[in-house]
């Protein structure tokens, strides 16, 4: 006779997940390359980002018809389809490091593409951030054999280091633009998300406080998780996460009042596949299990 197999929930006491992460990252080129002061490349364009930046002298960049005089430490960030050439800025040799990049992540390239920004000084806070993550890239550049595997994990580590940093800069820098009368309006606009994404849980599957997308909301409003939770709690004196288990909470207890509901269906409305989750969760909450919270408010 078969027994039946135990579901995971019936064991675990605490889980935390890591949402589905997937990313498509093409590197075409990167390299560094030291010119004569003859030494020019025509005005071209491209589909892939390229990260310019300057290592020794002085070079005349021109992108889309606006000219940086940049000069040694200065970094460009230039966008999928901008005219671009550059050459010598006073005749003499020089030396840069070029990378070329797509990157197919739906949380990046809304960052990437929303900035209208792309010269940076040696001395502004975006270059600052990066040079140690161009600096190692530099080193792997110069590198003339092939690399080993470990060697070319450690230049993808590092790139996408270098990602992640140009995406919290460029979204600081946003962040800093942004009217503080608008704060107020974006506390609104994300309570509001919160609430859709509760309403429609059963729709969406879990949502739970170790799987909500806050994140998601961030992302999609261009603001960091750490500005959307600072203007949320300005605003609301809790945490998003906070106002996200207080609308669960709140749900739970109005199904739970449906003495025609089922546990188990209401734990599906609420978004949690497995009843046990949903119990262990709702006790958090409230210190008692849905059945217990149910028979109090029933008797």
């Amino acid at each position: 006779m078969n027994s039946a197999r135990p579901q995971t929930s019936d064991f675990t006491l605490e889980e935390y997940f890591a949402k589905d992460v997937q990313t498509n990252l093409h590197l075409f080129s990167m390299h560094v390359r030291h010119v004569k002061g003859t030494w020019f490349f025509p005005s071209h364009e491209h589909f892939q980002y390229e990260i310019n930046y300057l290592i020794e002298g002085c070079q005349e960049f021109t992108i889309n018809g606006n000219t940086y005089n940049q000069q040694a430490g200065d970094l460009l960030l230039i966008q999928p389809g901008e005219v671009h050439f550059n050459r010598s800025g006073n005749e003499k040799e020089f030396t840069y490091f070029c990378l070329h990049f797509q990157i197919d992540d739906g949380q990046l390239l809304p960052v990437l593409n929303g900035s209208n920004q792309t010269y940076y000084p040696c001395d502004s806070p975006m270059t600052s951030k990066v040079l140690p993550h161009l600096n190692r890239l530099i080193e792997f550049s110069k590198k003339n054999v092939s690399l080993q595997v470990s060697d070319r994990m450690f230049m993808l580590s590092e790139l996408f280091q270098l990602f992640g940093t140009i995406a919290d800069e460029l979204t600081s820098e946003k962040e800093r633009q942004i009217d503080p009368k608008m704060n107020e309006q974006l506390a609104f606009l994300i309570a509001e998300k919160i609430e859709n994404l509760v309403k429609n849980t059963h729709i969406h599957g879990p949502v739970d406080e170790d799987r909500i997308g806050i994140d998601d909301i961030a992302a999609e409003l261009g603001i960091s998780p750490a500005y959307c939770n600072r203007i949320f709690k300005k605003r609301y004196q809790i945490s998003p996460r906070q106002y996200l288990s207080s609308l669960m909470l709140q749900k739970a207890k109005h199904l739970l009042m449906q003495k025609e509901l089922s546990i188990d269906h209401v734990a599906e409305l609420i978004g949690y596949r497995e009843l046990a989750h949903f119990s262990r969760q709702f006790k958090r909450w409230t210190g008692a299990s849905p059945a217990c919270y149910r028979k109090s408010i029933t008797d």
